[in-house]
């Protein structure tokens, strides 16, 4: 099964996984529970052996944690509040010591008593059949040359030890003749399935079982791409301005190219949950601009999603409160990296009134972690107290955790919310 994207302009707009956001980075060791080969880290003071078919983080849990993150999902009652922590990551492992650095993603998470979110690839290839891309490295630095029949576009990208992730330092698109190169990578596009990736995907599903929901991202949305990894946050208001039809093509085609490949991931992964990675934030674009294009762009993404039988996730990081009522009405089932102040400015009180219908995977920010246990907990405490019930949330840290929180304090956050009661 393929889709294939005409080279007209018909469509409205997006940009993603058709023109990848960067280097390789060094792939994360995959989550995979072999629950009848191993025994979990240690816990008060013994270990326990996990049945083939447990799937549970607590042995007295009532429900698996599969089960308890897809009722949290579909807004229907827990036994206890769902708690994931972003830890499964080279940012965050880096700077842990022995053995926590080593362990794998299944002994981290069984170690902190936090449930599982786990990626799988959608098993979807992306064909460009105009364009040519050589990559060259020096130090830290990548250099890409995409070749074009209009030309020639340049971009670099750095790699930071630091986030263990690679950034953006030179856009490849910098004037009205750049525009025009650009528009190559999305002609004529196709999306077909991987029947090999979809098999590896669907194994990895099956291995990760009762023990979580598994996810896949298929991309950004224009508008968001265009801002973080094409023209970049200043010049892409620019040429909005200065060269509106232009934008308006180009902002089409992309969209038309990303429908058909959520359409392809969506019918073919075997992931619960897909992504579009969006890092929205009114910081990067205006509430206007929101509205005029992610919000109508993400719409069309979610009903293919959802046609699907799968359950839409809006990535958004970023500051986006006074975009929550529009939220709430994407065809989605979930806001994830739900940020609170001083780095978001989303409280979980805010979620669960204007966008009700959308479960909050987050609710914190990466700096309260740093903070000691005992007020941590406080916090925690107050603001799941102000929300007018717990529905709907998954907490996390947000964002990938801090770095310099240790595995101990996860696991005393995890031990601790069981003890919280769940307002239903």
């Amino acid at each position: 099964m393929k889709a294939r994207i005409g080279s007209s302009g018909a469509g409205r707009c997006n940009a993603a996984p058709l023109y990848l956001p960067g280097p390789t980075a060094p792939a994360p060791r995959l989550l995979v529970w072999r629950y009848n080969q191993r025994t979990r880290p240690e816990q008060d003071g013994r270990q326990r052996a996990v049945s083939e078919i447990d799937g549970k983080v607590f042995p007295d849990d009532e429900l698996t944690s599969r089960q308890r993150l897809l009722a949290a999902y579909r807004g229907e009652e827990v036994d206890r509040l769902p708690y994931w922590a972003k830890v499964t990551n080279p940012t965050w492992r880096a700077a842990q010591p022995e053995p926590v650095r080593n362990w794998s993603n299944e002994e981290l998470l069984d170690y902190l008593h936090a449930d599982g979110l786990v990626g799988v690839g959608h098993g979807v290839s992306v064909v460009r059949p105009h364009v040519r891309t050589e990559r060259s490295t020096e130090g830290n630095v990548e250099t890409r040359v995409t070749h074009t029949p209009d030309g020639d576009l340049i971009e670099q990208w750095t790699w930071d030890p630091d986030s263990a992730s690679w950034h953006p330092t030179e856009f490849p698109v910098k004037t009205l003749a750049d525009l025009a190169c650009f528009r190559w990578v999305y002609t004529d596009l196709e999306c077909p399935a991987n029947e090999q990736a979809v098999a590896r995907s669907r194994a990895h599903c099956q291995q990760v079982g009762e023990r979580g929901m598994t996810l896949c991202g298929w991309g950004t949305s224009p508008l968001m791409h265009l801002v973080e990894h094409v023209i970049g946050p200043i010049n892409v208001h620019l040429m909005l301005q200065d060269h509106p039809d232009e934008m308006a093509e180009l902002l089409a085609l992309m969209h038309a190219a990303n429908v058909a490949l959520v359409r392809t991931v969506a019918r073919n992964t075997a992931a619960d949950i897909v992504c579009s990675v969006e890092n929205t934030s009114t910081t990067l674009i205006s509430p206007t601009q929101f509205r005029e294009y992610s919000y109508q762009h993400l719409r069309d993404y979610g009903r293919e999603i959802k046609a699907a039988g799968k359950l839409h996730e809006l990535h958004m990081c970023g500051h986006t409160r006074v975009l929550l009522r529009e939220i709430n009405t994407i065809p989605a089932a979930s806001i994830e990296a739900y940020t609170s102040p001083t780095l978001g400015n989303t409280r979980l009180v805010d979620g669960r009134t204007d966008a009700p219908s959308k479960t909050l995977v987050g609710g914190t920010n990466v700096n309260v972690w740093l903070w000691p246990l005992e007020k941590l907990q406080q916090y925690l405490a107050a603001e799941l107290e102000a929300c007018p019930d717990n529905r709907r949330t998954v907490l996390t840290t947000a964002g990938v955790a801090p770095r310099g929180c240790p595995a101990e304090k996860f696991r005393a956050v995890g031990e601790w919310l069981r003890t919280v009661p769940v307002r239903q």
